[in-house]
């Protein structure tokens, strides 16, 4: 007996298994989508936190440094520094070109332009190597000498000479000679320049010019450095967001580290034998003289929004937060606040 199977036609998916394989399908989507999300949310998070933490970390790195070495001034001169620069011409600017002993200042007389209202800025004043051991080979009878080694120097670089008793700054008019191993010429002149000389006020004994003469004459072997004034600020760069700034000697301005929103400064003033006695704000006026440390706060964020709402944090950190935060952010933003105290070396030392 023969027995015929017929082929069944495929019926296909009936309505409730279409349902069911749906609301599975919508199961594993919606379950992909909460996973793709919670890693999103993640990776901004930790791209954020990792944004303020290096930019938190720069800055401080960046201030600490500036402020350890500020009021370096090479072999200190006892009886202090003559400015020679011509302080009635059109390029001279006191935050640029008055060079202090005292090394830092916070004056708001000296503050830049671009600073952000509401936060703090200081100003570190030195001197450093121009790029060679650089001494007079003769004694220094005038504001043109020979030198062993040119360095880095250049015409209309401003210039500091010392012999641990008197110390001169003067502008460089030119530099002579100094290829193949010859002689170098320091050259300053009064008058035109960038802000340029005024040696008027000089007449030491043995100076056969009253009007090229430093203040006072010094021995072969007397050390040249190169000055600086240099203010860090809280600026806004470009892309519009704002961050910390330096204003170097030569009026430019750079932009070090981007994310930091504020800065907030407390200056330790006391004696080198006692250590520091008081704390003082920029507005409280402190001594220059009497610094011995600052105390720097720096609040910085990240750069996306990343938190589910604006954060309160404790800033400036010497601020009594016990109750509550005492700084909210206008978004949301992660923010983190870095706290340092730097003792100013060459204070302390002295």
């Amino acid at each position: 007996m023969n027995i015929i199977v017929t082929p069944q036609k495929q019926q296909g998916l009936s309505l409730v298994e279409l349902m069911i394989a749906l609301l599975l399908g919508s199961f594993l989507t919606i379950g992909l989508v909460q996973i793709f999300s919670s890693n999103s949310q993640s990776f901004r998070m930790v791209e954020a936190s990792s944004r303020a933490q290096e930019s938190g970390r720069m800055g401080a790195e960046i201030l600490s440094r500036a402020l350890r070495n500020a009021g370096f001034f090479g072999c200190f001169p006892i009886n202090g520094v003559t400015n020679n620069l011509d302080t009635t011409d059109s390029d001279y600017d006191p935050g640029l070109f008055d060079f202090q002993l005292q090394g830092i200042s916070a004056d708001n007389s000296l503050r830049p332009a671009g600073a952000e209202a509401g936060t703090d800025f200081f100003v570190t004043m030195g001197s450093r190597r121009a790029g060679a051991s650089i001494a007079a080979t003769a004694q220094v009878n005038a504001a043109s000498f020979t030198v062993n080694d040119k360095g880095t120097l250049e015409s209309g670089d401003i210039v500091f000479i010392t012999d641990c008793v008197n110390g001169d700054i003067f502008e460089l008019s030119n530099v002579q000679g100094g290829s193949g191993g010859g002689p170098v010429t320091l050259v300053a002149n009064s008058g035109n320049g960038a802000p340029g000389n005024d040696f008027s006020a000089n007449s030491p004994p043995g100076c056969n010019n009253p009007n090229n003469c430093l203040s006072a004459i010094y021995g072969e072997g007397s050390e040249i450095f190169q000055p600086y004034s240099e203010v860090y600020y809280i600026g806004t760069g470009a892309s519009g967001e704002p961050g910390l700034f330096m204003r170097d000697s030569s009026g430019a301005t750079f932009e070090l580290v981007s994310g930091v929103v504020d800065m907030r400064l407390r200056f330790g003033e006391g004696q080198p034998a006692t250590g520091v006695q008081d704390w003082k704000t920029p507005a409280e006026s402190p001594n220059w003289n009497n610094v011995l440390a600052v105390q720097v706060s720096l609040l910085v964020r990240g750069s996306n929004e990343v938190m589910d709402s604006a954060m309160g944090v404790c800033f400036p950190v010497w601020d009594d937060c016990s109750a509550a935060p005492s700084w909210t952010a206008p978004d949301e933003r992660l923010y983190r606040v870095f706290d340092f105290t730097t003792a100013i070396r060459n204070r302390i030392s002295g």
